[in-house]
């Protein structure tokens, strides 16, 4: 906002126009006197930077509120009245700020409506009409913006709407917007519904009391309050609030800094320059790489992932079914995953079974039973903690022990000081074993797992795995079935014949024998044809043999 006080303004030394309390101040000082010279400026910086500009609108308020010089005077009016136009209000101020132009003084107008310095009589819009058509009513201090004595908190706003709820339904009826704001604060507060019903109506008894003029003026008033802190849906909100932060004193001693807060934070400065940073380049290289080694495993980035079916879009479940836990051969997808990094190994059920295998072999599989075992014992019950941290150190730990582990005697001695540091009521108990887990983890990580990789285990069941149909097996019962490719067997046709017995038989089997037993397919068609030519049939063996089929 740009307003030009011009002859009644003097310019501070930041460029700000400063506004002064009333003609009679201003009279006695000249208009190029310094600022700096003045009580004015004591008065004016004792004033925070942020509220500079609500201050100066309600110098502005005061003045058009005085008996002297402010707006009823103006009016020259014989009754007293309580109500102007907008119009009266653009010529006064276009008179006491000495405005050329009428658009700097509505403009001005309408920045003390819209904050609620000033409100209309009819409550449906906060625009100033130049005219006198519509009028106005000075906003009473109680409700000025940034006044502390009325709080804008929703729990305020809940008591106001169950006050509306609670009179005359015709005049004080609550507007669609109001009341499903009015419903949602009832399930938000809900546990202060009879503190908010109490206040509402003490405040309905207080209002019983005053007189029916007093009523309607303050009814308008607070509703014009909240007309401008809970503006009604699609209009702008005017008011800026920043985020509320509610600080106990001690909270407030203990910010404030010290020589010994500010000692800390030089500390940790210059700690933190010394402290390895990686580059943001460097770190998206890292995650790029991670992106273009996992993309083909992930369903979301390569539809190919979803082999052999895609459940997500789908009822069919086999991929579900061969990358189960307990799943006898894995899938080659799976086992890349094992061959990315030890971490996809020894998550996964399958893999942790397989490389406890190789283990076994090599006779170290303590190893990867301890991490188990610490793993299982972080989220163990805290009743059986106590009794679980014993038998993993006895069993794993313990000098001469069946399975100790490969642990230096560093690592070993902070894991006995985490022992004696550590109760059931600390929460740093779970992670005594920390120390020793993560050594041996390191270990399996650079000795164990390279040559498991490189081990003809695992060599053998890469190859079961890219082997292993992605493919249910379907059955079909009942159905008809598909005739086989070889001929239906020749009859032996009767003496005399074109060709001879010898001929037919030879054509079958390739044999001189006159008897010949078809070795057909038993398939319904050809029973049928056996059947159309029985009576040409005078082999006995052969109707012996088709009878038995």
């Amino acid at each position: 906002m740009t307003v030009y006080f011009n002859k009644l303004s003097i310019s501070t030394k930041e460029g700000e126009p400063m506004l002064m309390t009333s003609f009679e101040e201003q009279k006695g000082m000249p208009h190029l006197v310094s600022i700096f010279d003045t009580q004015y400026f004591r008065k004016w910086t004792e004033i925070p930077r942020g509220l500079s500009f609500h201050h100066k609108m309600e110098t502005i308020i005061k003045e058009l509120q005085s008996e002297k010089f402010g707006l009823f005077q103006a009016m020259k009016v014989r009754r007293p009245v309580t109500a102007f136009t907008g119009y009266d209000l653009v010529q006064w101020l276009r008179k006491r700020f000495d405005m050329e132009e009428q658009r700097e003084a509505i403009h001005l107008s309408q920045l003390l409506c819209q904050y609620g310095y000033i409100y209309p009589l009819d409550l449906k819009s906060y625009s100033i009409k130049e005219d006198r058509s519509v009028e106005y009513r000075f906003q009473k201090p109680f409700y000025w913006p940034f006044s502390s004595q009325v709080s804008t908190d929703s729990i305020e706003y809940a008591i106001y709407l169950q006050k509306r709820s609670m009179r005359n339904k015709q005049k004080h009826g609550l507007e669609p917007y109001e009341q499903e704001a009015f419903d949602k604060l009832l399930k938000v507060y809900c546990d202060k519904k009879e503190f908010i019903e109490k206040q509402a109506t003490e405040q309905v008894d207080e209002i019983k009391k005053k007189k029916r003029n007093e009523k309607i003026i303050f009814d308008q008033q607070e509703r014009a309050f909240w007309r401008i802190h809970r503006p009604p849906p699609g209009c702008v909100k005017n008011l800026e609030e920043g985020p509320k932060k509610n600080f106990l004193p001690q909270q407030i001693i203990a910010r404030k800094k010290t020589k010994e807060a500010l000692r800390k934070e030089i500390a940790f400065l210059k700690k933190s320059f010394g402290r390895p940073r990686m580059k943001f380049s460097m770190v998206f290289e890292s995650y790029k790489l991670r992106w273009e080694q996992y993309k083909e495993f992930d369903p979301f980035m390569d539809a190919s992932a979803t082999q052999p079916s895609n459940p997500w879009m789908s009822d069919e479940t086999m991929l579900w079914e061969i990358n189960s836990p307990d799943v006898h051969i894995p899938t080659d997808s799976r086992m890349k995953k094992w061959a990315i990094s030890f971490y996809e190994l020894i998550n996964d059920p399958r893999g942790q079974c397989e490389f406890d295998e190789y283990l076994q072999k090599e006779y170290s599989h303590e190893n990867l039973h301890f991490w188990c075992a610490v793993e299982n014992y972080k989220c163990c019950p805290r009743s059986r903690q106590k009794e679980e941290m014993n038998s993993i150190y006895k069993m794993y730990l313990e000098k001469g022990s069946r399975s100790e582990v490969n642990v230096d005697s560093k690592t070993l001695d902070q894991v006995h000081q985490n022992m004696r540091s550590s109760s059931e009521s600390n929460a740093k108990a779970r992670y005594v074993f920390e120390p020793a887990q993560e050594h041996i983890y390191v270990l399996m990580k650079k000795d164990s797992y390279p040559r498991y990789l490189r081990s003809d285990q695992f060599k053998d069941l890469m190859e079961k795995a890219k082997q292993q149909p992605l493919t249910k097996r379907r059955f079909f019962f009942g159905g008809p079935k598909k005739r086989p490719s070889t001929p239906s067997p020749k009859i032996n046709r009767r003496h005399g014949s074109s060709s001879s017995d010898r001929d037919v038989s030879s054509d079958i089997s390739g044999e001189s024998s006159p008897v010949h037993v078809a070795h057909h397919s038993f398939s319904t068609g050809n029973l049928q044809d056996l059947d159309s030519h029985k009576s040409s049939r005078t082999n006995s063996r052969f109707y012996v043999v088709m009878e038995n089929l």
